[in-house]
């Protein structure tokens, strides 16, 4: 459905249900594209910066950004995220491919693709199962899985794309999409995509963050503008039925602080237990009590954010060294939005396998550098951005011999020692 697709600009009606009753829920700023990092300073007068305004559907609960930029400019050649460098990530993608290997069954006759595929991590365990694989990612990243072996087109995926997948091989028994399906504004080019590429008795499981969580979690930090849509199952529901597909399953998985596992099929299948009881909770606190869920949200955005901002101006004061550590792409907006620069901050530091080394983060002049520094320089303070992934990366420079104190910011802020 073209319905579902949305022009660059700002947008008036809602993503999903096309209500115009869209109320404001926060406003972050203008912010620049999180993964649109900088070669140097230089650069800091001509990167762009958009709005990030965050409203509601009144009619599907949908949270959603209001403004949709330019998908060529968000996901641009250079895109430099990849899932495959980070352990906690690579499990979590071993653990999506077993639960679909044993949940549907899968074999050697079966074809399973991935949209937004990046790096190829997931299918490379689906494939290591001998099952074929098929990659479709936009960004030069596609390069880097062709060249590991995993089958990559390298492309936004849309009816098109998926009619010449059909073509070399065949109809997909699995497609999948991890921290992808909120992304696009071509919804309606995807989903006609996905309904032509499935098979009858195939199966579409997505992950994507999850709108309890986001809230629970005080995580504004995900809204971002490759973050389009914020979903509910209330309005996923609603979604599928404009394709005649059926979300009958759906749980909680830990990946990026907090997710939702969804399964999807063309055949009428009955709503599991726990989808039921997902749908309940929802109906409780997105409808029956929306106002005071959002209130309190919101207090809590603010509320954090000046206790990070406190907590930082003390530590200066005091001529404690801080620096941070990792630069997911909601760090950019962490930072921007607490106004966290190298006043603050000295350095961010990075995995050295990561394609973000020796650039920039816009709106902050803090330079990324390889984390192999951390040891010598050993900071008082560490500013956790990827604060989602705490616990794994404190043990791991704990056991390092890193003796720096953690700052993690959310959801409430707390200093490790």
């Amino acid at each position: 459905m073209n319905n579902h697709n949305f022009k660059n600009g700002k947008i008036e009606r809602c993503q999903i249900c096309f209500s115009t009753k869209l109320n404001k829920v926060i406003e972050l700023g203008y912010q620049p594209l999180a993964n649109s990092l900088l070669n140097d300073l230089k650069e800091e007068s001509t990167s762009e910066k958009f709005p990030i305004n965050i409203v509601r559907c009144d009619d599907c609960t949908l949270l959603q950004i209001d403004f949709i930029v330019d998908q060529t400019k968000v996901y641009h050649p250079n895109y430099p995220y990849l899932p495959g460098i980070t352990k906690t990530v690579d499990n979590e993608q071993k653990e999506l491919s077993d639960f679909l290997f044993q949940q549907l069954n899968l074999n050697s006759d079966h074809l399973v693709v991935d949209i937004g595929s990046n790096d190829g991590s997931l299918l490379k365990h689906f494939k290591k199962k001998g099952i074929k694989t098929i990659g479709v990612e936009p960004t030069n990243i596609a390069k880097i899985a062709n060249n590991n072996g995993i089958e990559t087109i390298q492309s936004f995926f849309n009816k098109i794309i998926s009619q010449r997948i059909i073509e070399n091989n065949q109809k997909a028994k699995v497609i999948t999409c991890t921290n992808v399906f909120a992304h696009m504004s071509t919804l309606g080019d995807v989903m006609d995509g996905i309904v032509n590429l499935l098979d009858e008795e195939g199966v579409f499981c997505f992950e994507n963050h999850y709108i309890m969580e986001i809230i629970k979690k005080v995580q504004y930090d995900t809204f971002y503008h490759e973050h389009l849509r914020t979903y509910s199952l209330i309005s996923l529901t609603k979604l599928f039925e404009f394709y005649n597909l059926n979300l009958y399953d759906a749980k909680l998985v830990s990946r990026y602080g907090g997710s939702i596992r969804c399964l999807v099929s063309k055949q009428k299948k009955i709503k599991t237990q726990r989808l039921k009881d997902l749908l309940n909770e929802e109906n409780q606190a997105l409808i029956k009590e929306a106002d005071s869920t959002y209130e309190k949200f919101v207090s809590n955005i603010k509320r954090s954010k000046k206790e990070l901002l406190n907590k930082i101006l003390d530590l200066k004061k005091t001529n404690k060294t801080i620096i941070a550590k990792s630069c997911p792409a909601r760090a950019v907006v962490l930072l921007n939005y607490c106004g966290l620069n190298n006043n603050h901050l000295s350095y961010i530091a990075e995995q050295p396998s990561s394609l973000k080394l020796n650039l920039y983060v816009p709106g902050s002049n803090l330079k990324i550098v390889s984390d192999d520094i951390l040891l010598e320089d050993q900071p008082d303070y560490i500013l956790l951005l990827a604060w989602h992934l705490s616990e794994p990366i404190i043990k791991k420079w704990r056991e390092r011999g890193l003796k720096s104190k953690f700052i993690v910011p959310l959801p409430n802020l707390q200093i490790y020692e």
